[in-house]
């Protein structure tokens, strides 16, 4: 029998994936070079804001306030700018809505203490796969932005897997969160604790050959007094033995011996990418006839786009007798 908090969760599951789905079907460039009205793309954003309200609900932020407060717009900054990259059209905007996710990915995981975790995932992609993206923008998008850049080829079932997904996803964490705790139940580790406690109190008088056994066997270390504790063998230790954490000896390496490197490489990528968003934004107006460099006419029809299969009208055959002058 499902239990009521989790039949709940349930259902607001259900709610945030179609609201998301929904949500994200109408924020979606269409297909066939139509452009969608601005109501879809008024009522998608407000679908999203509702499921991302609805989400929400399910965060169970850590006990301090910071704490909290960071946790929550981290999860709900990475879920909208997730949403945001793949809604846009442009591709710039779609590459830095990424940066965005994946940093707000980080900040969880710094809030979870997976500090390493967290620098790989903004060395690796926020850093290498951002500017390897916007590399090829430049490289790719010399003629103008292409149709199956700005347009979503199959919008209905990528939606569709993705909220499947999505609510699988959350059914998954909810059973988990409503299932008994790991480990034996208090009833049944009740007698092996009494026993442990009559044992350790020395009970003269039990006729249990193994309570004998045990309480010769503690009997010699019941009398030992403790002479030093860990804390004092830990700070006899060298310096060396405790060394600081591997972020910070990787912080650390990287901007002291290697400093010149880290520096020149990061001035190349920060060019590159306003290399690439210069090239992006330059008005094309030889190429797409459009004064911002844009290409917002419809597709062609079918003949036009494959002159090859186009069939027009016959010549006129000429007559077999042709009149005398």
């Amino acid at each position: 029998m499902i239990e009521p908090n989790l039949a709940r969760d349930v259902i607001l599951a259900a709610v945030v994936t179609l609201l998301g789905a929904a949500g994200t079907f109408l924020v979606l460039p269409h297909r066939h070079g139509v452009g969608k009205s601005k109501r879809s793309g008024v009522i998608g954003g407000v679908l999203l804001l509702l499921a991302l309200a609805v989400l929400a609900l399910f965060l169970r932020p850590p006990s301090p306030l910071i704490s909290a407060v960071f946790h929550t717009v981290f999860s709900l900054s990475a879920v909208a700018a997730a949403a945001a990259m793949i809604a846009s059209r442009d591709p710039v905007h779609s590459a830095l809505w990424f940066a965005v996710t994946v940093l707000s990915t980080a900040g969880l995981f710094l809030l979870a203490g997976a500090q390493f975790l967290a620098a790989g995932t903004v060395i690796v992609y926020a850093g290498a796969i951002i500017v390897m993206f916007l590399f090829v923008i430049m490289l790719a998008q010399q003629q103008g932005r292409a149709t199956y850049d700005r347009m979503s080829r199959n919008p209905k079932a990528a939606v569709f897997g993705v909220s499947l997904l999505l609510w699988t996803l959350l059914y998954a964490i909810l059973a988990a969160r409503s299932a008994p705790p790991l480990g034996p139940s208090p009833e049944a580790t009740a007698p092996l604790e009494a026993r442990s406690a009559a044992v350790a109190r020395g009970a003269a008088g039990s006729s249990d050959p193994a309570d004998r056994i045990a309480q010769a066997a503690l009997a010699p270390t019941a009398r030992l007094a403790p002479t030093i504790s860990v804390e004092q063998m830990l700070a006899t230790l060298p310096a060396q033995a405790n060394p600081p954490p591997h972020v910070a000896a990787l912080g650390g390496t990287l901007y002291s011996d290697h400093v010149v490197s880290v520096l020149v490489a990061a001035a190349l990528l920060f060019v590159s990418m306003v290399g690439a968003v210069a090239i992006i934004a330059l008005p094309q107006r030889g190429r797409s006839g459009s004064p911002e460099g844009r290409d917002d006419t419809p597709d062609p029809p079918d003949d036009a786009a494959r002159p090859w299969m186009a069939v027009g009208p016959l010549p006129t055959p000429a007559p077999l007798n042709p009149p005398r002058p």
